[in-house]
């Protein structure tokens, strides 16, 4: 009886052993299948975010890269303005684009002024002083050498320039009177340009002249000729 019992007892031992067994294996291969899981999606989460770095790494850099080129001067010439291409300070004043006259010097009986005004689209020069001829007379009138400017006189599109000429105001019997002058413009050289303007008096009675009058450099404003 006790043998039958003991033997009972062991079989059920066993019985609970290999079920022990068996239920352990099964946990192993969840937990190995949770575990290979894990390990994939952690590969998978590592490879997205290799990626991710990978990406981050270059997109900003091209685009840095692009704005830098984008940003940068170029090295091609600029193109030149048209308005402001076709003249310079050096041109000489011709009498086609430059009006010559004579006007009064704001109110000095002492002189008059006479004015050159660039009618042109470009700058130009006026040199020395003008060769002022006296019809009456019939030579040209003296210079005042002690009027040189330090520079040469540019006239601007729409500028004047300006010599004044001083008039006798005693009278005397070397003195006379002319309504007109003959003007030529001189060049760099200090000669006569082609061709001669003739400018009237401003006032009804004519200019009065004597061997005394003088005519200044050109200036490039009325207070500089009057001087």
């Amino acid at each position: 009886m006790r043998t039958a019992l003991r033997t009972r007892s062991a079989l059920g031992l066993a019985s609970v052993a290999v079920l022990s067994l068996s239920l352990t294996a099964c946990d192993g291969g969840a937990d190995g299948s949770k575990a290979s899981e894990s390990a994939s999606s952690s590969a998978a989460r590592s490879d997205d975010g290799a990626g991710t770095d990978k990406a981050s790494d270059s997109s900003p850099a091209r685009a840095a890269k692009k704005g830098d080129e984008a940003q940068a001067p170029s090295s091609a010439a600029p193109a030149k303005d048209p308005k402001s291409d076709g003249g310079s300070a050096g041109d000489d004043c011709v009498l086609g684009t430059t009006e010559i006259a004579l006007k009064e010097a704001g109110g000095m009986p002492s002189a008059v002024l006479l004015t050159a005004t660039n009618n042109g689209s470009t700058p130009c020069s006026v040199y020395n002083a003008p060769f002022v001829s006296d019809p009456v007379a019939g030579h040209n009138l003296t210079v005042d050498q002690d009027s040189k400017p330090q520079a040469v006189v540019t006239v601007a599109p729409g500028r004047t320039a300006y010599a004044a000429i001083t008039l006798a105001q005693k009278e005397s019997t070397q003195n006379h009177r002319t309504k007109s002058l003959t003007v030529t413009l001189a060049t760099k050289a200090n000669s006569g340009t082609d061709g001669h303007y003739t400018v009237s008096s401003p006032g009804p009675a004519g200019l009065q002249i004597n061997p005394s009058t003088r005519v200044t450099y050109w200036q490039s404003s009325e207070e500089d000729a009057l001087k």
